[in-house]
């Protein structure tokens, strides 16, 4: 599957990455990352429809590749077609949906369905 990168994290060492945050609110998301002696990152969903986690434990190489500490769209996605195409209403609350994956080491991949994603400064 071909990816395209979307946000691409700023330079650090793994092993200062403390953990993320994600949350869900009226429609939208947002995630956030944790590193010490580093700020914060934000990444803001715009009209999600769907989130996925899977653990660490339960990833396939398929989910870490391309993606490892990068957030990526994944482009002809099966998946987010048959969403679409399951999604009869006729009113959507979005224009278009991309489908985004970052896969980040110790805690496993997060992945949404969403109109648009982008770096909170």
């Amino acid at each position: 599957m071909t990816t395209d990168l979307i946000v691409e994290l700023p330079a650090f060492d793994t092993g200062q990455y403390e953990g993320c945050e994600f949350i869900m609110s009226g429609g939208d998301a947002r995630l956030k990352l944790f590193f010490s002696e580093l700020p914060e990152v934000r990444i803001n969903f715009s009209r999600a429809r769907w989130h996925q986690f899977t653990a660490l434990p339960n990833c396939s190489i398929e989910m870490i590749q391309g993606a490892y500490f990068r957030l990526v769209e994944l482009r002809d996605s099966r998946t987010l077609a048959a969403f679409i195409k399951a999604d009869r209403y006729p009113r959507r609350a979005y224009r278009e949906l991309h489908h985004y994956r970052i896969f980040l080491d110790e805690t496993g991949c997060h992945e949404l369905f969403a109109q648009s994603a982008v770096r909170q400064p």
